[in-house]
Formats: C-alpha cells, structure tokens, sequence
C-alpha cells in the first residue's frame, strides 16, 4: 500500500492507494494544519482496517513551499522509514502543479508564492522540468514568463490573485488555479517510473538566482 503526503502547501492531504482505488483526505485551508498529519493517516488506515505496518512505500512533497509543512511531511515519512524499513520518494509541488494541469505536454510554468514577496516557480515542456526550480522576484518572475513564453500557467488562486502578473503577459496564456494534491504523487511517480529509495528524505529548499 502507497501512502503520499502533502504537506508543503495549505492544501494538506492524504492518500492511499492499493493498487486499484485512492483512499483520500484533501482539504485547503487559509492556515495550514499539516500538524495533524499522523492523526489523520492513522484514522484514514483505521477506516481501512489497516495500520502503518501495512504500508510498502511513502511519497512526501519536499517542497517548495511552506518550510514548517514540508518539514513536517518529510519527518512523518522518515519516521516510517526509521521504524518500518518503508522506501521513500520526494515529489516537488511544482511538479505536482504542473502535472495536475494536464497540460505539461504544452510549455507550462508552475509557480507558487513564497513568505518573501518571491515566487518559487519552474519551466515544463513535453511531460519534462527543463529549468531548475526557481526563487524570483515579482519583476524576475514577469521576466521569466516573457522569456519562456508559456502555453499555460498554474497556481493555486490565491497566489495568483496575490503576485499581481501583468496582464499583458498572459494575453495568450491559459491560467489555470490548482493546488498540489497528494494521490497526484502516486500519478507522477507511477508516470515516470520513479523507484523508491531506501534513504532519508530532505527536503527541497530554493534560493534566489
């Protein structure tokens, strides 16, 4: 049994996957309570009649995103690791934006808003990350956009409503507003035929270019 945790962003959730349906627990809140994550996956594999002993493999988004939640995220599925041998995977939630929006195909820019007035956001073009996960600001985020020339771009709302884009930049863009999901963890690496590893996650942190 998979189990994939999202925590890096305040769309915390849950999910479980047993080799045929998703068992999920998704909620977007204006504060982020990734903190309950242990007491949520053991009530979501109690209502399984399962326990952690159960699980095979853990994936946890590394970020980038909220230090705290991505902590949080990757200490729950080390502790897996340390105490039932359980291989791990580390996804990035600008991976998992992009790949939500069913477009990656197309050139498409995931971004999400950080603490600092920055964007964390990178470049996608035929299912692949083609730059590095980046840190900008506002102004090197408009740059950025002119410089790509994106197909399609993805956030969740509110970081989009908050960084305050140019118009002008987006004539041709689609805009699409999505959160990264934790069962779109299990999509990605089932997709790219990820492995999981027998080591320690850590998570992803992004600098400024």
């Amino acid at each position: 049994m998979i189990l994939c945790v999202e925590t890096a962003t305040n769309a915390f959730g849950l999910s479980l996957f047993d080799g045929r349906d998703y068992h999920d627990v998704e909620t977007v809140y204006k504060t982020a309570y990734s903190q309950n994550v242990v007491a949520e996956a053991k009530a979501l594999l109690e209502r399984m009649e399962k326990s952690f002993t159960d699980v095979t493999e853990a994936y946890a988004d590394i970020g980038p995103g909220s230090f705290t939640g991505i902590r949080i995220g990757v200490c729950f599925v080390n502790t897996l690791h340390q105490t039932c041998g359980v291989p791990l995977i580390g996804v990035s939630s600008l991976d998992l934006l992009a790949f939500e929006a069913g477009r990656w195909y197309n050139p498409v820019v995931a971004f999400i808003r950080s603490r600092k007035n920055e964007v964390y956001a990178a470049f996608y073009k035929e299912e692949r990350r083609v730059t590095e996960y980046l840190a900008l600001r506002k102004d090197e985020f408009e740059r950025f956009i002119k410089t790509v020339r994106p197909a399609v771009l993805v956030s969740p709302e509110e970081d989009f409503t908050q960084t305050c884009i140019d118009t002008a930049l987006l004539s041709d863009v689609e805009v699409c507003f999505s959160h990264p999901k934790s069962r779109t963890g299990v999509e990605l690496v089932r997709r790219h035929k990820m492995i999981p590893q027998p080591d320690y996650l850590k998570p992803l942190y992004v600098r400024n270019i």
